[in-house]
């Protein structure tokens, strides 16, 4: 069965459904029902076609952000907090490229996510908070190019940071940048 169809006995289900009786949806239910008729209203070949303002407010529902280090290599000491200067995706602009800091905007399930390349045989140790407290720990051995990917689920409040930390004070460790370490997160629900 193609997309269209799915769609559309979806959206038939959901009618039908709702007007037998009302229908308590969750906000992900919500979401979803939202999003199927966007795709239809998109299938339709433009007739119905959602307005350029109203795809922006659907996206600013979805927080997102994606950066990158955007030089050749950090040094990455102390207490540091690593700024991903690179930023490719920003979507409501809740993450702060000069303070490292992502912002929650409202409540709910986030998938945070923070890869680390170790330049040359640097190995790299660092942890992701969320406010003051520890969430994850991860660590690239001192291997030639080495990296670690670590991928958290975060319940988060509005206003809640969550931001990538350096872990041992005296160590002075080297981060590759140019597109190899990075730093990302979405609010799934």
């Amino acid at each position: 069965m193609n997309i269209p169809w799915f769609c559309f006995f979806i959206n038939i289900f959901v009618l039908t459904e709702g007007l037998a009786e009302p229908i308590k949806c969750s906000e992900a239910e919500s979401d979803l029902t939202k999003y199927i008729n966007w795709q239809m209203e998109i299938y339709n070949a433009g007739r119905n076609s959602p307005s350029p303002q109203k795809c922006q407010d659907m996206l600013k529902e979805r927080p997102a952000f994606f950066a990158f280090v955007k030089a050749n290599s950090v040094s990455f000491t102390g207490h540091d907090i690593l700024k991903f200067d690179d930023v490719r995706t920003n979507i409501g602009n809740h993450y702060n490229a000069s303070t490292g800091y992502f912002t929650a905007p409202k409540l709910g399930l986030y998938e945070i996510s923070c890869l680390l390349f170790g330049f040359g045989t640097s190995a790299v140790t660092f942890q992701i908070h969320k406010n003051s407290q520890i969430f994850g720990y991860g660590y690239t051995t001192g291997r030639e190019w080495n990296s670690n990917t670590v991928s958290l689920l975060m319940e988060l409040k509005k206003g809640d940071n969550v931001y990538v930390k350096h872990r041992h004070p005296n160590r002075k460790e080297t981060v590759q940048g140019t597109q190899h370490s990075y730093f990302s997160g979405r609010l799934l629900q």
